[in-house]
């Protein structure tokens, strides 16, 4: 045989050495790390709708809440003209014994001669009648927040 012929062969044996070399190290590390895969961006979560002004106006504006903290008894706090801070740190103005509540969890503000409500981010979220509170949302009597596990109901 030619000697540029071997050669070739030698060249063309080696890159299916390394290919062969190149999907073995491959298929060990997808069965040691996992594959990784693109994931699908994450469906829109669903948010409280801001009622009309009309809707809002013939609601009866809150007075009080009641919150009530597991294993604890409900504690009843009045609304009155600034806003309340809830979490489990330091300085808020209504301390959760929660561990699924954040430091500052929520945020109750006057609005307009109302109420309203505003998650600060915490970690589990800040949902009023079930649904996930992700702006600043108009509170009226009869309203349930849950906080971590803290239920907080809103009265008159």
């Amino acid at each position: 045989m030619p000697p540029e012929l071997l050669t070739l062969l030698k060249f063309g044996l080696l890159a299916l050495l390394y290919v062969f070399v190149a999907h073995t190290v491959r298929s060990a590390s997808a069965d040691v790390y996992g594959t990784k895969r693109r994931k699908a961006p994450p469906a829109p979560r669903p948010a409280v709708a801001a009622p009309s002004d009309q809707a809002r106006r013939s609601r009866k504006i809150p007075k009080e809440i009641v919150v009530h903290s597991p294993g604890a008894a409900p504690h009843v706090i009045a609304l009155k003209g600034r806003g309340l801070l809830i979490g489990r740190g330091p300085g808020v103005d209504v301390h959760l014994e929660d561990v699924y509540a954040s430091d500052e969890h929520a945020e109750i503000l006057p609005d307009d001669g109302s109420w309203s409500v505003r998650d600060l981010g915490s970690t589990n979220g800040t949902y009023l009648n079930g649904a996930k509170v992700t702006r600043p949302t108009p509170l009226a009597s009869g309203d349930q927040l849950r906080l971590g596990k803290t239920a907080v109901e809103v009265r008159r």
